[in-house]
């Protein structure tokens, strides 16, 4: 009879990989950035998403993206997001090292329309009691106009 055997991850067990976005709130218009964290070095990055709960069709996709000697990527899009693309998404990455062990990460992130753009300000008129217009019968009258003839008037009389 022996003491029970206690099993441990030791040192050298492999830590998760992660994969994370920029931004959990991608907006149209803009391109995201993946960073892929404790990977095996130089190895084949294969993608795959979701949107709104259905694949996308990129499934293990190949770009040619490899990690880096030390285990990361940095990754931008080669697109910004267009509006067709707006949704809930899921990215899954799946990369294999040398000896052919398979280690997968994903992010969550959701992709919304650009905010819409502030309205012009009005142009800029020549406000006040001289400036601006009114119109009678159709024809334009300045502002100003009936003032010069009240003025004229007063003059006259005196």
């Amino acid at each position: 009879m022996g003491w029970p055997v206690k099993r441990t991850r030791g040192l050298g067990a492999p830590i998760p990989i992660t994969l994370r976005v920029n931004n959990p709130i991608q907006r149209v218009g803009e391109k995201a950035t993946f960073l892929i964290i404790g990977a095996p070095p130089g190895a084949p990055i294969y993608w795959s998403s979701y949107k709104n709960g259905v694949a996308t069709g990129e499934l293990n996709a190949d770009y040619g993206h490899r990690t880096e000697s030390n285990g990361t990527a940095q990754i931008e899009m080669t697109s910004p997001w267009t509006a067709e693309q707006a949704g809930d998404w899921v990215k899954e990455i799946l990369i294999q090292d040398s000896t052919g062990n398979n280690y997968t990460a994903m992010v969550v992130y959701r992709v919304v329309p650009a905010p819409a753009a502030a309205p012009a300000p009005a142009p800029a008129t020549a406000g006040g009691l001289l400036g601006g217009s009114f119109r009678v019968a159709g024809i334009e009258i300045p502002n100003w106009l009936p003032l010069v003839a009240v003025g004229a008037v007063l003059v006259a009389r005196k």
